[in-house]
């Protein structure tokens, strides 16, 4: 009887697969929605954002209402 080996899955295939799946989980989220449908510019100041600056973007509800998140 032949017994069939499975390759072992690597440690960097599994850091590979976690990082997608965080990142997944992360576009689903409130924020990265937003991101993906409004654009990248401060409603209270006017100030630009860029990919290198992005993270200093706060997103809010526009309503205040953290139930109503967008499609």
């Amino acid at each position: 009887m032949a017994r069939e080996h499975k390759p072992k899955v690597s440690g960097l295939d599994e850091v590979v697969a976690n990082a997608r799946r965080q990142s997944e989980e992360r576009e689903r989220g409130y924020r990265e929605r937003a991101l993906k449908l409004y654009p990248w510019i401060c409603g209270r100041c006017g100030r630009e954002f860029t990919r290198a600056n992005l993270r200093e973007l706060t997103v809010h509800h526009r309503n205040h209402d953290h139930n109503d998140n967008p499609s």
